[in-house]
């Protein structure tokens, strides 16, 4: 029996998308958040960089988006290295080390982020962070803010599902035409 080009295209698209991760490419990660104890959700786009020393790891170089407010930039932290994080600059200060890991991080296997501080708006700072106890939190400068549970995740990109239903489709074809 000859399948052809018509069962390869379909194959290597699913085989593709399935090899591929949840991350496509290294420049630009959308992402959703929600803190439900501020009533807060939204999402936005981080920019990062493969870290050169940390396997794993992307360097967060930018933000954009909202959580509630907007959110305005990312608090600077250019050694992203966890043994040495940086502190916000708020009176109840915490620590961030802006360090992404879109595919999990060891040994924690928290999927999508180290930590990572935003700076929300007038004169408002917070820090995502993913604990030991495998909850993602958000930190603010707020007086006595000691964390509130949240939510944040990378959304895979538009083209992964395209790829994945291409691929899909292509398959769907091939069992049709076999069976009739």
């Amino acid at each position: 029996m000859k399948l052809g080009l018509r069962f390869l295209v379909p194959f290597f698209c699913l085989v593709g998308f399935l090899t591929a991760g949840p991350v496509a490419h290294a420049d630009t990660f959308d992402f959703e958040a929600s803190v439900p104890s501020f009533g807060w959700t939204g999402g936005g786009i981080l920019t990062a960089v493969a870290d050169p020393n940390i396997a794993g790891a992307f360097d967060i170089t930018s933000v954009s988006g909202y959580l509630g407010p907007n959110i305005i930039s990312l608090l600077p932290c250019t050694t992203y290295d966890p043994n040495n994080p940086c502190g916000s600059a708020g009176p109840n200060s915490f620590f961030y080390i802006n360090l992404l890991y879109p595919d999990g991080a060891p040994p924690l296997g928290i999927q999508a982020l180290g930590s990572i501080g935003l700076d929300l708006g007038n004169g408002l700072e917070g820090v995502f962070f993913a604990s030991s106890s495998h909850q993602v939190s958000l930190i603010t400068n707020l007086p006595h803010d000691n964390g509130r549970l949240g939510s944040f995740s990378i959304v895979p990109e538009p083209s992964s599902f395209i790829l994945l239903g291409t691929g899909l489709l292509g398959v769907a074809d091939i069992v049709r035409r076999l069976r009739g």
